[in-house]
């Protein structure tokens, strides 16, 4: 009897502690799960599907997210806030307008095809264009966007690479104000030079100093 509890509570511990790696493992990329990119724009407060080939006005705040399924995911975090990101910039020209793209690349161990690798930082950029721009038209000028022949996005600056498609160009008066997070390799160039010149003047410095206080060998 004994010996038979023994062996039910090792079965049960057991049982759960497989059922706790489970449930605590990460989900692995599905590597026959559909892939794409889906478009969406914040109503103030949260995001809703919208169509990309409309024109979002004055003010607008909208986004793309890859993810894998059926089920498409708006960009993770918080919605962003027009006024934090476009705040600080002049008002659009007279015929342009100013708009919020953030990018979210996906979940790199859920969403990612396997083998692949998103880039590092999501894209978070008060982005500006022609009055009647619509939000692919505003995407290509602040990002690099490709298309396939529904003009539907699969890439966007590069990722995924294996997506084939055309390349947009972007169009005549859009661009980027602001970049508060853009997808890099994840190296800030910008601190790097920076320190290395900083590291010049202060080594400089240092060697004028010693030359004066070496005395002179006549």
């Amino acid at each position: 009897m004994l010996r038979a509890f023994r062996v039910a509570t090792f079965s049960a511990v057991a049982t759960s502690l497989v059922t706790a790696l489970t449930l605590s493992s990460p989900a692995l990329a599905d590597p026959n799960a559909p892939r794409s990119w889906s478009f969406w724009q914040s109503d103030g407060t949260a995001w809703l599907s919208a169509s990309s080939a409309e024109s979002p006005p004055e003010g607008s705040v909208i986004g793309w997210r890859f993810s894998a399924g059926t089920d498409t995911e708006p960009p993770g975090g918080e919605v962003p806030d027009f006024a934090t990101v476009c705040g600080k910039q002049a008002a659009a020209p007279a015929g342009s307008k100013r708009v919020v793209i953030a990018v979210d690349f996906g979940d790199a161990e859920v969403d990612a095809h396997p083998g692949d690798q998103p880039p590092t930082q999501g894209v978070l950029t008060c982005a500006t264009g022609s009055a009647d721009a619509t939000a692919l038209q505003l995407l290509a000028g602040a990002a690099k966007a490709r298309v396939d022949g529904s003009q539907q996005v699969v890439a966007v600056n590069g990722y995924p690479a294996r997506a084939q498609g055309t390349d947009l160009a972007a169009p005549a008066g859009a661009g980027e104000q602001n970049t508060a997070a853009a997808a890099s390799d994840g190296v800030p160039w910008g601190w790097i030079l920076g320190g290395a010149g900083a590291v010049v003047l202060v080594a400089g410095g240092a060697l004028l100093a010693t030359r004066r206080r070496t005395p002179a060998r006549h």
